[in-house]
């Protein structure tokens, strides 16, 4: 809005100032008058009455300097002496009285009066020197501006537009005005006439609409104006486009969807619309839509020339569809822990699977193949608990793809995984070692490398090892891995003054956990609370209890396991963390919203601060369906 008025005063003052520029000149090359430097400086001060009353007395030995008129008159108007301004100022006009700014400008003092007749009076004055005078319509038009007075400003363009014989006119400033009165109907209308008037005007257009599509009226209103556009004018490939993005603007990406698909047939771009859609809704996680678009592609147009990427794509969205809908998908990863979890996930993930299989197959050596093999790998990991398949898969990417520098380095990263989730830790070390050793500009992986070499001594007992690696990790605020490094290692040196024992059983089923051994790591969990329930560490033991029980699919007993927590342990620092995952088991596990949404405004009440609030207050909105 600033710079939209910024521009219009411009327009004002330089035809305001265009008259006294020989005026000015000549005084440059007068000596200067030092009553009007004496004023200069009061009036800086903030001391306008004395500022004034110099400025008078240099005003009446040089009443043709505009310099001193126009101080003059300045410093009236920031004294409130409106009736001086007005006699100053007509005394000035009678030397110009033809000026359309120095016009307009005492119509603006007549507003400051509050005598509305008098300042429309001056303004129709200016306006009637040339009525067919778009320069005019502008000078008076920002002086209204100035005054706020928006519906009477509109009036004056619409009668410009009349006068000049141009309906193109005044377009933008229009649509400005109606948009600032928030009439957001008609200021989409006028930026449809922009867009008429000049196509190439689309961007412009969008950026101003988008100042008020953040509102749900004005979307709406957008929305409904440009819809009965197109129907008007199906043949306007700008309206359609416009269309469009209000559509991912609104998130009706399935009506987004539609529009694309007319703007890639009109424009014979021959899928290249509906492909920048599909990345958009995959980067924006609206799988759903994505797999049906990059699908349409496929079907389409075979011979697509971003084949290789259409397809990873379509795989990258089929593999998140998928894991939206993975039911056991409470906390982080999840490995199917029986032969039925693993055949359901196996079905699941298998379409991705095989459409990664075929970009590596068909586009071999490439990037996409590279980043094919490390979905493919991770999923056989965390989805199938196939350790050996993930390892193959990660190891011939980490050998043939070493071009791909990123993708390798991640795929080294994750083979240490794989390493550590079969129980060869001395391996797994050596894959994090040669990370934390790499010395290139960009590794955002030697951190998290090194995060887990400092992990491996706490699995391994290693403990003063283990917090001299996570001191250094804290050492930058700014790294990915501070904040884990500083809580492990807070945990660490907490635990091992209370109880070395249960850290070290802690640090054992915390290993079964990374192992996807939940069974074994429940044991021992369970074991630690009864083995050490005055020890600081059974508040963390209980999380860990209630997280695998959920992930077994056994619900009702993780909410006990949390519940016993919140209220064992009201000190806990866990309880919001707590609270939370309570409210996510009674609503996706056990189906139960009312019991969520207890959980969730629990939370609220008890921890307004916390990190889970947003999330909280998002699902309560969701499962009583209010508008978000």
């Amino acid at each position: 809005m600033m710079v939209h008025i910024k521009r219009i005063q411009k327009i004002f003052l330089l035809a305001l100032c265009f008259w006294g520029l020989p005026y000015f000149a000549a005084a440059q090359n007068r000596p200067q008058d030092i009553k009007v430097k004496l004023a200069q400086s009061y009036e800086r001060a903030g001391d306008f009455e004395t500022a004034v009353t110099l400025y008078e007395e240099a005003f009446s030995k040089d009443s043709s300097s505009p310099v001193i008129y126009d101080a003059l008159r300045r410093n009236y108007q920031q004294l409130k002496r409106y009736d001086e301004a007005v006699a100053l100022m007509r005394r000035w006009l009678r030397k110009n009285p033809n000026d359309p700014g120095l016009i307009s400008q005492l119509g603006s003092i007549y507003i400051l009066k509050s005598d509305e007749q008098k300042a429309f009076e001056m303004w129709d004055r200016a306006i009637a020197l040339n009525p067919k005078s778009e320069m005019n319509y502008r000078i008076v038009g920002s002086a209204m501006l100035q005054s706020r007075l928006f519906d009477r400003t509109i009036d004056l363009y619409k009668r410009g537009r009349t006068a000049c014989n141009n309906q193109t006119l005044f377009t933008s400033d229009i649509a400005y005005l109606y948009g600032i009165m928030l009439n957001y109907a008609d200021a989409t209308h006028e930026y449809l006439n922009l867009i008429r008037q000049n196509p190439a005007q689309l961007g412009i257009a969008q950026a101003n609409i988008a100042s008020y599509t953040s509102r749900a009226d004005g979307l709406s209103a957008s929305i409904t104006v440009v819809e009965e556009a197109v129907k008007s004018d199906e043949a306007n490939i700008p309206f359609q486009q416009l269309l469009a993005w209000l559509y991912m603007e609104g998130k009706y990406f399935d009506r987004a969807h539609n529009v694309y698909k007319i703007i890639d047939e009109k424009t014979n771009a021959g899928g290249r619309e509906l492909f920048n859609f599909a990345e958009r809704t995959l980067r924006e996680k609206v799988y759903p839509v994505a797999v049906r678009t990059y699908q349409e592609i496929m079907n389409s147009y075979p011979k697509f020339e971003l084949m290789v990427q259409v397809k990873f794509g379509y795989a990258r969205s089929l593999e998140e569809s998928d894991d939206m809908g993975d039911t056991l998908k409470l906390f982080g990863g999840l490995t199917p822990i029986s032969k039925k979890d693993a055949a359901e996930s196996k079905q699941r993930y298998a379409g991705a699977i095989e459409i990664f299989n075929q970009v590596i197959a068909e586009y071999p050596n490439t990037e996409f193949a590279a980043r094919s093999l490390l979905d493919v790998a991770l999923i056989k990991r965390d989805k199938f608990f196939a350790l050996d398949d993930a390892r193959s898969s990660l190891e011939i990417l980490v050998t043939k793809y070493n071009r791909f520098p990123a993708i390798s380095l991640e795929g080294i990263f994750n083979l240490g995984d794989v390493y550590l989730a079969s129980g060869n830790l001395d391996l797994a070390g050596a894959q994090y070692k040669s990370l934390s050793e790499i010395s290139l500009k960009v590794n955002p992986l030697r951190e998290k490398a090194a995060l887990r070499l400092a992990e491996l001594d706490y699995f391994n007992y290693k403990f003063q090892d283990a917090v001299a690696k996570l001191t250094d990790l804290t050492l930058n605020p700014n790294s990915d891995v501070a904040n884990n490094a500083l809580s492990l290692k807070l945990f660490i040196q907490e635990n091992l003054q209370s109880s070395e024992e249960a850290l070290k059983e802690y640090a054992r089923a915390d290993l079964l956990k990374r192992q996807y051994k939940y069974t074994e790591a429940l044991q021992y969990f369970e074991t630690i609370v009864k083995k050490y329930p005055k020890a600081n560490i059974v508040d963390e033991a209980l999380i860990d209890i209630g997280d695998l029980l959920a992930r077994m699919g056994k619900y009702a007993e993780a909410v006990s396991s949390y519940n016993r927590l919140i209220t064992d342990f009201p000190e806990s620092i866990l309880l919001d963390r707590t609270l939370m995952k309570t409210g996510r088991v009674y609503q996706i596990g056990l189906n139960d919203e009312t019991k969520a949404i207890e959980s969730y405004e629990q939370l609220l009440e008890k921890f307004p601060t916390s990190l889970f609030a947003n999330e909280a207050r998002r699902r309560i909105r969701e499962m009583r369906g209010d508008s978000i």
